[in-house]
């Protein structure tokens, strides 16, 4: 019995040095590194990160708007964060490009000086957006459709906000 309990302590020694030397046992060596580009949210993380910085410009540009803007550019932030925790990315950012994508269109596009004008371009931003996150939720794994659906039910909710 005292041998058995010896080499069992021996190997929770070994892993734990393991552990804390950053071996990690369980990897191939042969792994490619994470390359989170390919994830299919990514283009929705990068829709997501534009139409929070949209938002901001606008109210940059319109301050008086704060009250009924603001809480969507707190909806979209709260957004990125969700899109890329699920894709393994830090919340923060820097975020890659993801393949093959450019950035939202409209989200560079100079604010609007009209206030009407800009309502109008941000429900057309929102519309789009909602229809990229309703198809990803539709394509997505089940695991993966919950988050989805309930950022395309935000976004409709912001067109209605807009409209």
């Amino acid at each position: 019995m005292h041998l058995r309990r010896r080499a069992l302590l021996a190997a929770a020694a070994a892993a734990t040095t393991a552990s804390l030397t950053g071996c990690d046992l369980g990897s191939d060596p042969k792994d490619p590194p994470f390359d989170p580009s390919g994830d299919a949210l990514m283009p929705l993380l990068a829709g997501a990160v534009a139409l929070r910085d949209r938002y901001g410009a606008v109210l940059t540009a319109f301050p008086a708007l704060q009250d009924r803007l603001g809480p969507l550019k707190d909806d979209h932030a709260q957004h990125v964060v969700a899109l890329a925790r699920e894709i393994g990315l830090p919340e923060q950012g820097p975020f890659p490009a993801a393949s093959g994508s450019a950035a939202a269109p409209g989200s560079t596009a100079p604010v609007p000086g009209d206030q009407t004008a800009v309502l109008a371009d941000l429900a057309k931003l929102e519309k789009d957006g909602r229809r990229d996150a309703e198809a990803a939720c539709l394509a997505a794994p089940s695991y993966r459709a919950a988050l989805l659906g309930s950022i395309a039910a935000c976004r409709a909710g912001h067109g209605e906000v807009l409209a």
